[in-house]
């Protein structure tokens, strides 16, 4: 008879966090509660997923067309609550 031993695989716990973050970078800002007004002009700009929004600056965003001072303050408000930032 056969046996085959399975792979080890050693699971940090302190690798979760960090997998975690991985994950939302990774999700598309559609999968969450961000106007509809908000969304269109990100997506024709090529931003698309959480990590590219926190990619960006503010001066960034402001030079995106339709995308005006409110909406750069309610994205702000949003990464805020997620314990994230626009980038510097």
């Amino acid at each position: 008879m056969y046996t085959t031993e399975s792979p080890k695989i050693d699971f940090d716990k302190y690798d979760e966090p960090r997998l975690h973050m991985e994950r939302l970078m990774k999700a598309p800002l559609v999968d969450f509660d961000i106007s509809i007004r908000i969304l269109i002009p990100l997506d024709e700009a090529g931003i698309r997923t959480l990590g590219d929004l926190t990619r960006q600056t503010k001066e960034g965003l402001r030079k995106i067309n339709l995308l005006g001072k409110l909406s750069i303050d309610k994205l702000e408000s949003f990464l805020a609550y997620h314990r994230l930032s626009l980038a510097q």
